[in-house]
C-alpha cells in the first residue's frame, strides 16, 4: 500500500509540473506575444523557441483559457499581413493545439494560393480537436484539383471522423487516379459501417490502383471488427476479398483473416492450405499455426501423419510455442518420428509440455547415440512439471551403467538439484572415472559448505592425480561460498585434526589451495616438521597458495628449497604475483619487488619470460623502467614487448608518462615479430 500511495504521489507531482502555467515574466499574454511577434519566423530563432515553449506550457492540462487566448493571437495573424514563416510556425503550433477557436482561421489559410501554406493549414485542420474542422475540410474537397485534394482526403481519413463518409465516397470515381487511391485510402482510415459499405460498394467498379487501395482499405476493417471480437462479420469481408478476381497479395492478407477469424475451425483451413501447392498461401498458414485456438490445433494435430515432414515440424513447434499440455501425446509421438528434425521438435515438445511420465523417454535419449540426445538433455534440464527431480534420483539410484549414470548427474546437475548431493556424494567414489568425475563437477555446482566434510571424505577416497584435482577443485569452489575468506578452510582444518598422520598429507594441498591464516599456520608446522610426506605436502599447499599472501614462505623455498622445490616455488610466486588484481600503489611496488627476487632466483628462460610478460599487469611506472632493458636481451626480448604493451594496456598509467611509453612502444614495434602486438603498440601509441 505504501508503494502505491508513492506512486500515486510522485504521479500527482507530475500531472501539477505538466499543468503548470508558462512564466511570463510578469507580462501579459498578449503582451509577451506582441513582443515576440515581430522576431518570430526570422533567422534569430529564440523568439520562436520561447513562442514553442509557451504552447507547450498552455497545452498541458489545467490551462485551458490560456490555450485558447493563445490560439486566437495566432490565428489573427494568419492572413497574408504576416509574413510567410511566422504564418507557417503559428500553423504548425495550431497544429497540436487548436481546437475550436482557431478552426476558422485556419480553414481560411487552407484556401491560401501560396502551396506550403495551404498545406500546413490542412495539416493544422487535419490535427485540430473540434468537430469543425472537418466539415472545413469536406466544404473544400468538392471544388479541389489534384495534390490539394488528395492533401485534404489525406487529413479527412487522419481525422477518422464518419461525418465526412458521404464527400469522400464521392472521389472514389474521380477521374484522377491519385485523388480515388487517397479516397479509398481515407475511408479505410474511418471506422464503421458507413465508410466499410462505400469501399464495398465501389470495389466491382474499381480498377488498377484504385481497387488495389480498396482492398486494402477493406482490410482494415476487417481487422478492426477481428479486433472487436466480431469474427463473423470480419469473416465475410475476409471471404469476399478472397475471390480471385483480387491481386494475389489481397488474396493472401485475407486468407490470414479468414485463419484467424475461423476460431476452432481454422485447424481444417490450415491443414487444407498446407496440401496446396500454393507456396504464397502455405507461407501464410504456416504463420498462423502459433495462434490457433486450443480447438484448431486439436484438429491439426489429429493430421499430423498427413503433413510433409517440415509441416509437421512447424505443427510440433507451435504446440511446444503454445504449452497445450494436453496435446502431450503429440509430442511423444513427434519425439519418435522417423524424420530427425520433427523428432528433433517433438523433444523440444516434450521439455514444454511434460512431465514425470516423460522422464524414461527423454532419458532413453540422453544416453544414446541418437542426433537428438543433446536435444533431449536440454529438455529435462529445463523440464517444469513437479516430481521430475524425484524421478531422476530414482532413475539415479538404480542405474548400473556409468554412461547413463553420467547422463543423470548431467541433467540434475543442469537442474540444480540440490537434493542429488548424497547421491552425488556416493557416485564420487564410484569405479569408473568418467562418474566420479560428473559427480565431482555437480557437486562444485549444488554442494553447499555444509557438504564440505562428505567431500573431504570421497576426496580421501579418490586416486592421486586427475581425480584428486577434480575432488579438490570441487571442495574449493563451495568453500568460497562462505563469505569469510578466513573460516573457509575450517572444514578441511577439523578434517586434518581428526585424521591419522598420513591422511593428514593427503589433505594439506588442499588446505594451500583455500587459504587462510590457520592454514597457513599448519602449513607452515608441516614444513619445519621431521615427517618427509607431510613436508612434501606442505610444499605442495604453499605452492597451491590463491594469492599473495604466502610470499614470503615461497621465497623462503625459492631460496634454500630443494631443486625441485625451488621452481614450484619460483612458479607459484610468477603466478601470484603477475595476475591482474587491483593494488595500490604501494602495493605494486611491493609486488614488484618480489617479482624482481623471483627474476634473480630464476635460472631458466621459461620462468624469466614468464615474469617479463606477466609484469604487464603490474601497472606502475617503475615496473616499466625495470622490463625495458630485456628488450635488448634477444632470448627475453619478446617477452618484454608483451610486458611493455600490457602496462601501456591501462590508460590510467599510460596518460600521466606519455613521452616515455611513446618512446617504449617506438622500440616494442620496431623490436617484436607479432604482427598483432605491433597493432596494439601502435594502438597505445596513437590513442596517447
Amino acid at each position: 500500500m505504501k508503494y502505491l500511495l508513492s506512486a500515486f504521489l510522485a504521479l500527482t507531482a507530475a500531472l501539477s509540473a505538466l499543468a503548470a502555467p508558462p512564466d511570463l515574466k510578469g507580462k501579459t499574454l498578449e503582451a509577451t506575444f506582441t513582443e515576440l511577434l515581430p522576431a518570430i519566423g526570422k533567422p534569430d530563432t529564440a523568439a520562436q523557441q520561447r513562442w514553442q515553449d509557451i504552447c507547450f506550457a498552455v497545452g498541458a492540462p489545467g490551462n485551458e483559457k490560456l490555450r485558447e487566448d493563445a490560439c486566437k493571437l495566432m490565428a489573427a495573424k494568419l492572413d497574408d499581413k504576416t509574413p510567410k514563416p511566422a504564418r507557417l510556425w503559428f500553423l504548425a503550433q495550431l497544429q497540436r493545439i487548436g481546437n475550436d477557436e482557431s478552426v476558422d482561421a485556419i480553414a481560411a489559410a487552407a484556401g491560401d494560393t501560396d502551396d506550403e501554406v495551404r498545406e500546413a493549414a490542412v495539416r493544422a485542420l487535419a490535427g485540430n480537436a473540434s468537430p469543425k474542422a472537418t466539415a472545413k475540410l469536406t466544404e473544400k474537397l468538392a471544388d479541389a484539383k489534384g495534390g490539394a485534394k488528395v492533401g485534404l482526403l489525406n487529413a479527412i481519413g487522419r481525422r477518422g471522423d464518419a461525418s465526412a463518409v458521404a464527400a469522400v465516397a464521392k472521389e472514389l470515381t474521380n477521374s484522377d487516379e491519385a485523388a480515388a487511391v487517397a479516397a479509398a485510402r481515407a475511408l479505410g482510415r474511418v471506422p464503421g459501417p458507413e465508410a466499410a459499405g462505400a469501399l464495398a460498394g465501389a470495389r466491382a467498379a474499381a480498377k488498377g490502383a484504385v481497387r488495389a487501395a480498396v482492398a486494402d482499405s477493406l482490410l482494415s476493417h476487417a481487422d478492426r471488427l477481428l479486433k472487436a471480437g466480431k469474427a463473423t462479420e470480419a469473416a465475410a469481408v475476409y471471404k469476399e476479398l478472397g475471390s480471385k478476381d483480387e491481386a494475389k497479395p489481397v488474396r493472401l492478407a485475407a486468407l490470414r483473416g479468414t485463419i484467424q477469424s475461423s476460431g476452432d475451425k481454422a485447424g481444417e483451413l490450415v491443414l487444407e492450405v498446407l496440401g496446396s501447392d500454393d507456396a504464397g498461401a502455405r507461407a501464410i498458414a504456416v504463420g498462423q499455426i502459433e495462434g490457433l485456438s486450443a480447438g484448431a490445433l486439436k484438429t491439426l494435430a489429429a493430421s499430423l501423419d498427413k503433413l510433409t515432414a517440415a509441416n509437421r515440424v512447424l505443427v510440433v513447434t507451435a504446440i511446444a510455442a503454445r504449452g497445450e499440455k494436453s496435446l502431450l501425446p503429440v509430442a511423444a509421438a513427434a519425439a519418435k518420428d522417423a524424420d530427425p528434425a520433427v523428432k528433433r521438435a517433438g523433444v523440444v515438445a516434450l521439455g514444454r509440455l511434460g512431465d514425470a511420465g516423460t522422464v524414461d523417454q527423454l532419458l532413453e535419449l540422453v544416453s544414446s547415440k541418437d542426433a537428438a540426445a543433446g536435444v533431449a538433455t536440454e529438455a529435462l534440464a529445463a523440464l517444469p512439471a513437479e516430481g521430475v527431480n524425484e524421478k531422476l534420483l530414482a532413475a539415479l539410484d538404480a542405474e548400473k551403467t556409468p554412461a547413463k549414470t553420467v547422463a543423470l548427474i548431467g541433467v540434475l546437475e543442469r537442474r540444480k538439484a540440490s537434493a542429488a548431493v548424497p547421491a552425488l556424494l556416493k557416485a564420487a567414489t564410484d569405479a569408473d572415472a568418467g562418474v566420479r568425475t560428473a559427480a565431482f563437477n555437480g557437486l562444485k555446482s549444488l554442494a553447499g559448505p555444509e557438504h564440505i566434510p562428505g567431500m573431504i571424505a570421497a576426496f580421501l577416497k579418490a586416486n592421486k592425480g586427475k581425480d584428486r584435482d577434480q575432488a579438490e577443485q570441487a571442495i574449493v569452489a563451495v568453500a568460497l561460498q562462505i563469505a569469510n575468506a578466513e573460516k573457509r578452510a575450517e572444514p578441511v582444518l577439523a578434517a586434518v585434526k581428526d585424521t591419522a598422520k598420513d591422511r593428514a598429507a593427503d589433505m594439506l594441498p588442499l588446505l594451500g589451495r583455500i587459504g587462510g591464516t590457520d592454514a597457513k599456520k599448519v602449513l607452515r608446522e608441516a614444513l619445519a616438521g621431521t615427517d618427509p610426506a607431510l613436508h612434501d605436502a606442505a610444499v605442495a599447499g604453499l605452492c597451491n597458495w590463491p594469492d599473495a599472501t604466502a610470499n614470503d614462505e615461497l621465497l623462503a623455498l625459492a631460496e634454500k628449497g630443494k631443486d625441485a622445490e625451488k621452481l614450484r616455488a619460483l612458479q607459484a610466486l610468477i603466478r601470484v604475483n603477475t595476475v591482474l588484481v587491483d593494488r595500490t600503489p604501494e602495493e605494486r611496488l611491493a609486488t614488484l619487488a618480489v617479482v624482481k627476487k623471483a627474476m634473480e632466483l630464476s635460472t631458466r628462460d621459461d620462468e624469466r619470460r614468464a615474469i617479463l610478460e606477466g609484469l604487464g599487469n603490474v601497472r606502475h611506472i617503475e615496473t616499466l623502467h625495470y622490463v625495458l632493458p630485456y628488450l635488448d636481451q634477444p632470448a627475453l626480448a619478446e617477452a618484454a614487448c608483451k610486458g611493455v604493451t600490457g602496462l601501456a594496456h591501462s590508460k590510467n598509467l599510460r596518460e600521466p608518462n606519455k613521452a616515455e611509453f611513446a618512446k617504449a612502444l617506438d622500440r616494442v614495434i620496431a623490436t617484436t615479430k607479432d604482427k598483432a602486438l605491433a597493432d596494439r603498440a601502435k594502438g597505445y601509441k596513437n590513442a596517447q
